[in-house]
């Protein structure tokens, strides 16, 4: 769950207004706190509601979920209405049994969409949240580098070199040990997605629907081929109809070839050397992260909610999944194994020869939409509202750990042989005091090796919300702030 779903509930509460009160039912029958449970698949969590009346009809609801940090989070204002025995507050509808003084009911599924997520509630406070770490830094940036514009979706590192692209359009190399800048390269629209570097070359997407080719050793370009033909609009987050498409594809390369997912929807192979596109395939929607190759096989993700198999060399469909959410990170696969997210809560490990779902893991509430990165069968996988990083049993679906990484954690984290690196971003605002940090965390348990946890600015979105770069000596994180750091390792 983000903002969106908030500001959905909340609207939807307001235009929800409808007949007057019933005689038998009153709104001091719900006033104050209750606590209970939500319910879906059989697995349960804690979770409290508050609701205050005031003198002119309409009910303040707030909401706690300590799987999420919420906290007695105000979620809609709407008018009060009954029906029998049936309590309706805006978008929600709750059963009230005034002997034993209880509500059940269905979440809404602006909060909990494809699922019917069972709510009972009995009188009480609300439950207790986790306790969270302290933010304090124990990490320090061995160089800083500072560029344009807002850097969103992370830097990439190879050959001891530095890229990222930032939001002015340009194209950064920096030197890895010292943070100097190479050279840069501007191109003709936001960059949204990191900069790939195989064979002496630079791939990136920009959201002037250009793939670009650039040379990495100088940034000349070597060749630009035009995949859209229309510039990406992005909406803004506070937008009833923004897409939250914070980030675009990264280009995969394998084969020979180049991968890069479109924002209309198609999956494109390119001839590396030249830029000539070799075949597309089109989804349903918005491809909004790289394909991952394996077994001669592109697995993609797209918003159309599926994820599809196409063979590597053709383009043709050998499978496609409903997974009934939006999917807007990069499948990754082991052994015989897809692991991929979607905005409808779920984990999902794929059977990677025909799609068939080997297992589902539900989140409660937080959309899953970082890539997953795999080292020796376990998935790692970060959150956006659930705040944390968590490790997978590839094959089977068992979770090994959880970490609370203290904020949304949208990029992908990276593995190496004993530690996993995570960037997190924030909002000054937002229900959930969510911070900007980088992350290194022990591989086997999940525990805070290191965090740099930098002071929140006064107002805005904060932090680091892309993917993090590992390099032999340093972890490399890019911020919205416009920031390349480097972490010792």
């Amino acid at each position: 769950m983000i903002p969106f779903l908030l500001t959905t509930l909340a609207t939807l509460g307001v235009a929800a207004a409808s007949a007057a009160p019933a005689v038998a039912i009153t709104p001091t029958d719900i006033a104050g706190s209750w606590t209970g449970t939500l319910e879906q698949g059989g697995e349960r969590v804690a979770a409290g509601f508050a609701f205050t009346p005031d003198t002119s009809g309409k009910v303040t609801i707030a909401y706690t979920l300590p799987a999420l940090h919420f906290d007695h989070a105000t979620i809609a204002v709407t008018r009060f209405a009954a029906s029998g025995d049936t309590v309706k507050l805006g978008p929600f509808r709750f059963a009230l049994d005034r002997v034993h003084a209880h509500l059940t009911g269905i979440m809404p599924a602006a909060l909990f969409p494809a699922y019917d997520v069972r709510v009972s509630l009995a009188r009480g406070d609300a439950p207790p949240l986790p306790p969270r770490p302290a933010p304090a830094s124990t990490a320090s940036p061995a160089w800083t580098f500072t560029g344009d514009s807002a850097m969103w979706a992370g830097p990439a590192y190879a050959d001891e070199r530095v890229f990222v692209g930032t939001l002015a359009g340009t194209i950064v190399a920096l030197d890895a040990e010292t943070g100097a800048r190479l050279w840069s390269h501007r191109v003709g629209g936001p960059v949204r997605s990191r900069p790939a570097e195989q064979g002496g070359a630079v791939f990136v997407l920009a959201d002037d629907a250009v793939l670009y080719g650039l040379d990495a050793a100088s940034g000349a370009l070597r060749w630009q081929v035009k995949l859209g033909s229309q510039p990406v609009v992005r909406r803004p987050f506070q937008d009833p109809m923004s897409r939250f498409d914070r980030f675009g594809s990264d280009v995969k390369a394998g084969g020979g070839r180049l991968y890069v997912g479109t924002n209309d929807g198609r999956v494109v192979a390119i001839d590396p050397a030249s830029g000539r596109v070799l075949w597309q395939f089109a989804t349903g929607d918005a491809v909004l992260a790289a394909p991952e190759i394996a077994n001669g096989l592109l697995y993609v993700g797209s918003y159309d909610r599926f994820v599809y198999a196409l063979d590597a060399a053709s383009g043709r469909l050998r499978w496609k999944r409903d997974t009934r959410g939006r999917v807007v990170s990069t499948p990754a696969v082991s052994g015989d194994r897809v692991v991929i997210g979607n905005r409808t809560y779920d984990l999902l490990g794929l059977d990677a020869r025909r799609g068939d779902i080997a297992w589902r893991r539900y989140q409660w509430g937080t959309w899953v939409e970082s890539s997953a990165s795999i080292r020796d069968g376990i998935a790692y996988v970060g959150s956006s509202d659930g705040a944390s990083v968590s490790a997978w049993d590839a094959a089977g679906g068992r979770r090994r750990w959880l970490t609370d990484v203290l904020g949304w954690s949208w990029g992908q984290p990276a593995a190496t042989d004993d530690r996993v690196y995570a960037c997190t971003s924030g909002s000054v605002g937002y229900p959930v005091a969510n911070l900007g940090t980088v992350v290194a965390l022990d591989r086997a348990s999940g525990a805070v090796v290191w965090r740099y946890a930098p002071p929140a600015p006064a107002a805005g979105d904060w932090g680091f919300p892309g993917s993090v770069a590992v390099g032999p000596r340093f972890v490399y994180a890019s911020s919205l702030g416009g920031e390349v750091i480097a972490l010792p390792r």
